[in-house]
């Protein structure tokens, strides 16, 4: 891991770093926390496109103000780390006239999308990556921010992802206060729908 510097505005501290893991791949994280008081714990934050952006930060000032440190990274291929690419569809030629963020995770079509169904066939599921990227960046805040146990805050597209996280990784918590139900795949397949979340 490497230290990729600091900002601060008022009693608030963000700490960047990146993490290199599983020979060539690199994760970046940010520790977002208070620089006064003790933390009452730890919050970990991401949503369908990676880690928090500006845009997120009336949720992360929530977690901030009730005492929480939290960490938000980007899962392989998304955020900082996507593939710098864009697809040119026969399947849907309109998605080239979405905006960037929606055609780079298409489900029918995209360049994620892509990469999901080559882990499928090379047998390393990318839903089973996301869960292991969030096993890493547990890791790393136990072993060198003293991180204790953690909730997961996501947002709605993201809860089944959540949920799973929880369901792996000992002393990492679902969601207390889940926003909607969390998809199931079973659902999906019996409602036949053609689109669905990466």
């Amino acid at each position: 891991w490497e230290s990729n510097g600091t900002s601060t505005f008022g009693d608030i501290a963000i700490d960047r770093y990146v993490l290199h893991h599983s020979h060539d791949l690199l994760m970046p994280l940010i520790h977002i926390h208070s620089t006064t008081g003790q933390s009452k714990g730890w919050v970990m934050w991401f949503s369908k496109d990676g880690k928090a952006v500006a845009s997120d930060w009336p949720e992360i000032a929530k977690q901030l103000n009730a005492g929480y440190d939290v960490i938000s990274f980007d899962f392989r291929g998304l955020g900082e780390t996507r593939m710098r690419y864009r697809a040119v569809s026969e399947d849907d030629p309109s998605l080239a006239f979405t905006d960037e963020s929606q055609a780079y995770a298409n489900p029918l079509s995209s360049v994620l999308a892509d990469y999901v169904y080559n882990s499928l066939l090379t047998g390393r599921p990318y839903f089973l990556q996301m869960i292991e990227d969030a096993e890493i960046a547990v890791r790393f805040s136990r072993e060198k921010l003293h991180a204790g146990s953690f909730s997961i805050v996501s947002d709605p597209e993201s809860a089944l992802l959540g949920s799973a996280i929880a369901s792996t990784i000992s002393g990492v918590n679902p969601d207390p206060h889940p926003v909607g139900d969390i998809m199931k795949w079973s659902e999906v397949v019996l409602q036949r729908r053609e689109l669905w979340p990466i």
